[in-house]
């Protein structure tokens, strides 16, 4: 990987993520929009189907958006 990329803030290193609701490694990130205009990260999991953000952000998106 380039210098340029490492320092981008969408590098992020997944390997430690595990998702909270199965504490399944096989993490898959999702580009929601909601998300990415607040500069979150959001991950799903490849096992039980959870979405979840990084960091413990909380969802104050509205409920006729989900």
């Amino acid at each position: 990987m380039s210098e340029n990329r490492r320092k981008s803030p969408w590098a992020y290193d997944e390997s430690g993520l595990k998702c909270p609701q199965c504490q399944s490694t096989r993490i898959n990130r999702v580009l929601d929009t909601w998300a990415m205009r607040r500069g979150i990260q959001m991950f799903k999991c490849a096992v039980c189907g959870k979405k979840f953000y990084d960091r413990g952000v909380d969802d104050y998106r509205p409920t006729f958006e989900r």
